[in-house]
């Protein structure tokens, strides 16, 4: 059966939301290795020393991976637009040659507020754990690999088609 997918973005399943915010977190660790293979490697072609960029702390990447997810959830409820349809049904009738007006979307001081919390006990929380948690080190080419294969992944892994039945 073919039921439309209501809700944002079509998240409303657990295990959707799951997939959602487990390809977030895979783009933001992406990014972060292809940073930082890039950045490597152009100062190991200048003669510098990587060894600033080889040491990547176990806190970072939980840093990267929470912060992509709230950053990327503040941005799309922070740009959330009151549905049309709902402003629609609680229109008037109108004649069809007139125009809506669309809504001007409106800050939601609280939402961004909890937001911006929840980015600094992150923050906080990612540096009383970099003490107690490993630090790996990575030179620029593992950590191209690392991103090559996080972009290989993303289509096999997040980017299928559903198939309908």
């Amino acid at each position: 059966m073919n039921q439309p997918i209501s809700g944002k973005q079509g998240h409303d399943k657990p295990e959707s939301r799951l997939k959602y915010f487990a390809m977030i977190a895979w783009i933001a660790l992406t990014f972060f290795f292809t940073a930082l293979a890039l950045i490597g490697l152009v100062v190991l072609a200048a003669g510098g020393s990587t060894s600033p960029y080889e040491k990547i702390s176990t806190s970072t990447l939980l840093i990267v991976a929470a912060g992509g997810i709230l950053l990327i959830e503040a941005l799309t409820r922070f740009m959330d637009r009151p549905d049309d349809g709902a402003a629609e049904d609680a229109a008037p009738e109108h004649n069809s040659r007139q125009g809506r007006v669309p809504e001007k979307p409106r800050l939601r001081l609280k939402s961004t507020l909890l937001y911006v919390v929840l980015v600094v006990v992150i923050l906080v929380g990612g540096i009383m754990l970099n003490r107690s948690l490993p630090v790996f080190t990575v030179s620029p080419w593992t950590s191209l690999i690392i991103a090559v294969v996080g972009w290989a992944g993303l289509k096999p892994l997040f980017l299928r088609k559903k198939k309908q039945a």
